[in-house]
């Protein structure tokens, strides 16, 4: 997608926040959609939607932030004994 989005936001939610208005704005934005983002691939990945590289292209995050951010949330891989024995070459 390309170009400009164009959102209203109520001017009280910015209440207290310091700094250049458009840059707190884009900032704001920014880490909302990376939290959006991350949650989206954490309810697949949870879900059985893929691995947790899949769903990081899936919806535009980089695998090793992912990663990183699944192990902070107590997310773990799952495995089974196939698993397990698949991963040693057995």
């Amino acid at each position: 997608m390309d170009g400009m989005i164009s959102v209203e936001v109520p001017q009280e939610w910015f209440e207290g926040i310091q700094g250049e208005q458009e840059a707190v704005i884009q900032e704001v934005v920014r880490l909302g959609i990376y939290e959006f983002k991350l949650r989206r691939a954490l309810e697949m990945y949870q879900a059985g939607g893929g691995s947790l590289g899949y769903v990081a292209t899936q919806v535009g995050l980089n695998n090793s932030d992912l990663v990183i951010e699944a192990r902070s949330r107590g997310i773990e891989p799952p495995f089974d004994e196939q698993t397990v024995r698949e991963e040693l070459g057995l």
